[in-house]
């Protein structure tokens, strides 16, 4: 049973996934508790715990980069439909948007959950081994038929440049539904170098300057600009310093500390700023927190944030 709550508003997160969306294609959703390692140290849980505040890592401690590769495989393979309806009810978020990343976890993954948990609202996205933009950008509007809220594309772990011709074709074809399209932003790496995986990603597409790049090609598409720019430091400055104002943009707060989530308020606007959690990495419960103490808890800045923006772009509102 959910506990009663003293906030006036409802809650989205913007920003999570469901299952094991990297190549390892781990079939985790319908199984029950999959338990993590308790030996192994959990960045994800000490970083959110401590309210998102500082470095996340040091990218020149191997033991650290590590650790990091390992937990990411690690709490993906427990990231359950029965840990995140239990995340939402503890956290007391209403809706949450999963972000699926093709062909290792799909549109149809989600929707099916969906009918599961209620409180789903399920993003799509695009399979890039296909060679037609056209063919792709038709496959996404079938997608947002069937209830797809929005179009996601991982350029890391999908390994496609946000320069790439399909991308441009397909996304403009998407605009057609007036839903917004979200990019994850920042380079990193997901796999260990020796692993067969490694070869599935290309760190370097994750880089802002693409990003950037086709948000001012198609000012008609709706971009949310995932971890507000990156996450290495000075990303959100970037990007507000280029495409501030910029009537197409918006941001999240994933992985940001309360005063980051100010920062963002200031540097974008309170409409352009969305709560968001990036579960199984961040942390639900911790994200909410670190929201209300950013906004305050039932302010109408809070309700922006955490709900009204995002609710207003895939048409709830």
């Amino acid at each position: 049973m959910r506990e009663t709550r003293s906030i006036m508003h409802q809650i989205i997160d913007c920003h999570s996934h469901l299952g094991d969306i990297f190549a390892y294609e781990k079939n985790v959703v319908y199984k029950g508790d999959v338990p993590i390692d308790p030996s192994q140290h959990d960045p994800f849980a000490s970083y959110s715990e401590g309210g998102f505040k500082g470095a996340f890592l040091d990218p020149d401690n191997p033991e650290q980069v590590k650790n990091v590769i390992d937990m990411t495989a690690a709490v993906s393979y427990a990231n359950t439909l029965s840990k995140l309806s239990r995340d939402l009810d503890e956290s007391h978020v209403d809706y949450v948007c999963l972000y699926p990343v093709a062909p290792f976890i799909t549109f149809e993954d989600y929707r099916v959950a969906a009918l599961v948990e209620p409180r789903i609202i399920p993003f799509t996205s695009a399979d890039w081994r296909i060679e037609d933009g056209r063919a792709i950008g038709s496959q996404l509007l079938a997608d947002a038929a069937q209830g797809a809220r929005g179009l996601k594309i991982h350029p890391i772990l999908q390994n496609v440049s946000l320069r790439d011709p399909r991308v441009e074709e397909a996304v403009a074809l998407w605009a057609e539904t007036g839903l917004p399209v979200v990019s994850h932003c920042g380079v990193n790496s997901y796999y260990p170098d020796d692993s067969p995986e490694a070869a599935t990603q290309n760190p370097a597409y994750g880089n802002l300057e693409d990003f950037m790049y086709l948000v001012e090609r198609l000012p008609q598409v709706k971009f949310i600009a995932a971890h507000a720019g990156g996450l290495t430091g000075g990303e959100a400055e970037t990007l507000a310093a280029h495409l501030g104002g910029a009537e197409n943009l918006w941001v999240d707060t994933t992985f940001r500390s309360a005063e980051e989530m100010r920062m963002l308020v200031e540097l974008f606007g309170e409409d352009r700023v969305l709560f968001g959690v990036d579960r199984p990495f961040g942390g639900t419960r911790a994200a909410v927190k670190t929201a209300f103490e950013a906004f305050g808890e039932g302010t109408e800045l809070s309700e922006k944030v955490m709900y009204a923006n995002m609710a207003k772009l895939i048409g709830m509102a």
